[in-house]
């Protein structure tokens, strides 16, 4: 009878099976593996009458460095309902790695809320007689978790780290434009489904377009916007803040791309680390932290399109309501005389409409310029006319170089590089001419056999360093003399050499800026002025050299 009543109040606990395993645990053995967690739990409560399995959580692919797992979150919410009031576990790991974390669990909140809590290869069970006087055993084990947790934090950060810096990509998705090389997994190649629409963003920006603008004109023609490309691919994204029921293209997306390195080759990583490996909390880091390696893959925006796109974002290019595209000149022209920028106005006159630009500064003060303006249409045909001469004079100045061999030895940098040759060309015979007496040495009993090898080994590793140094000086003056008619400027003004109107292109790749003094003269300051004043003052030298040498000769 004794026996009976007993029986009858026997606890019947409500069970939950909890199943974890993390990316890091995924190299380890396969008794870690979700299968053999959940085989090792029912083996141990499958002649264990007092236990009814409820429910089961699984937590695949996450680290136990935090609490914030979707089924363990729902495990806890059906604790604290009741719709369980036990939980089973391979080892505390499983259950966690945080040791000030699980012992909040397992010391306050599991006897506060009457949970019993069993981790079967620790021989821990919350509800167990002897729980107390194994009191320092339970957090050694949850400290060792805890350190093991921090020490493949450390681990995998440095792992990372080496692969950034040799250029190796370790995003979880790759960006809008590219994907994964499948033979190497670590590395981006184009992705021509859609890297024309990269290449269709930055040619509207240099057309004049804003970055609204050109997502709006991505949304009417139908392009899917990244997140919904990938979504098409079966990427697994997440899509929690979706506001409608497609996404679309945003200004936000735009200006991302526009200033992503990653489309010109380079990667540029590590501008964010997590603050803590048991907090998901992320924060920037300083630029000088980042991890850039260059020419890692494959281009899709040369980079001098790349630079211009940088320098128009830089200037004040704002628009007028209900328009998409800015003006022709907007953020190019300055007041000569206050340095301010000049705003473009319009005005009408017996119906006909006259646009003009005036100085800002004398708007803001009037002390502090004076109002003067320039018509629209006068500064096009001054400006018109100015590049198309400079067009021609980066034409002839292109023949030039052509057609005189001589003339890149004149530059500076080449004289500099002769000069570097002409040493390594000493040394390397001081070098040679060592080591060919070493012998003589050793024949001579100066030198014993073990001295004569040490010798020709060091001046053989002598003369190698000389001639790789020769070889890298003669490719830096190659690639000089091959600058002077190969340098971005020429391709910039010989793509426009039959010019006949200005466009937005045009003013952004040939001028960096327009100035407007008070009295309408202008002044037009081109790219690439520096290295074409250079070739200008080369070429004056050559003739002038010439004419000298010609008078030489007739006065002979």
């Amino acid at each position: 009878m004794l026996s009976s009543n007993i029986k009858e109040m026997k606890k019947i606990y409500r069970t939950g099976i909890y199943l974890r395993l993390s990316k890091e645990d995924g190299d380890k053995a396969e008794s870690d593996s979700i299968s053999n967690q959940r085989n090792l739990i029912q083996d141990y409560l499958e002649h264990k009458d007092d236990f009814c399995i409820i429910d089961e959580y699984i937590d695949d692919g996450f680290s136990g460095s935090n609490f914030e797992r979707p089924s363990f979150q729902r495990m806890y919410e059906d604790l604290k309902s009741g719709a369980i009031n036990c939980v089973v576990v391979k080892d505390l790991s499983r259950f966690g790695r945080n040791y000030i974390e699980v012992g909040r669990y397992l010391e306050r909140l599991f006897p506060v809320m009457g949970v019993r809590l069993i981790a079967i290869n620790d021989n821990y069970d919350g509800a167990s007689e002897w729980k107390n006087s194994d009191s320092i055993i339970v957090p050694m084990r949850n400290l060792m978790n805890d350190a093991y947790c921090r020490d493949m934090s450390v681990r995998i950060k440095s792992q990372l780290e080496v692969k950034r810096k040799r250029g190796d990509y370790v995003g979880s998705f790759v960006p809008y434009g590219y994907k994964r090389n499948p033979r190497k997994r670590s590395q981006l190649i184009i992705d021509e489904e859609v890297a024309e629409n990269i290449r269709l963003i930055f040619s509207w920006k240099m057309e004049g377009m804003t970055d609204q603008g050109i997502a709006d004109r991505l949304n009417d023609i139908g392009i899917l916007c990244p997140l919904e490309y990938k979504i098409k691919n079966g990427v697994n994204v997440s899509e929690h803040f979706k506001q409608n029921e497609i996404a679309s293209w945003s200004a936000k997306m735009i200006h991302r791309i526009l200033h992503n390195e990653i489309y010109v080759g380079n990667l540029i990583q590590g501008q964010h680390k997590k603050l803590d490996y048991r907090s998901k909390e992320i924060i920037a880091l300083p630029e000088e932290k980042w991890t850039k390696v260059e020419n890692t893959h494959e281009a899709i925006i040369d980079k001098v399109q790349f630079e211009l796109v940088q320098s128009i974002e830089e200037k004040d290019t704002r628009i007028s309501p209900g328009t998409t595209k800015v003006k022709l000149f907007s953020g190019y022209i300055e007041c000569g005389d206050c340095g301010n920028k000049m705003v473009r106005r319009s005005s009408s006159y017996k119906g006909k409409k006259y646009s003009y630009y005036n100085c800002n500064g004398y708007k803001a003060d009037k002390y502090s310029c004076t109002s003067h303006n320039i018509s629209h249409d006068k500064l096009y045909e001054i400006v018109l006319h100015a590049v198309q001469q400079q067009i021609a004079v980066a034409l002839k100045m292109e023949q030039f170089l052509a057609a005189v061999d001589e003339l890149p030895l004149k530059r500076k940098r080449v004289v500099q590089l002769d000069g570097q040759m002409e040493k390594l060309q000493e040394e390397l015979e001081k070098n040679q001419r060592i080591k060919k007496k070493l012998f003589q040495d050793y024949s001579e009993g100066i030198l014993n056999r073990a001295e004569y090898l040490e010798y020709v080994e060091l001046y053989m590793n002598k003369i190698s360093s000389c001639k790789k140094s020769m070889e890298e000086v003669n490719r830096q003056r190659k690639e000089t003399m091959r600058d002077n008619i190969d340098g971005p400027w020429v391709s910039s003004f010989k793509k426009h050499r039959n010019l006949t109107e200005l466009s937005r292109p045009v003013v952004v790749e040939l001028i960096e800026k327009i100035i407007v003094y008070q009295n309408n003269a202008i002044e037009i300051r081109f790219k690439y002025q520096d290295a074409m004043n250079e070739i200008m003052e080369q070429m004056e030298e050559t003739i002038s050299e010439s004419s000298h040498e010609n008078k030489m000769v007739s006065c002979k």
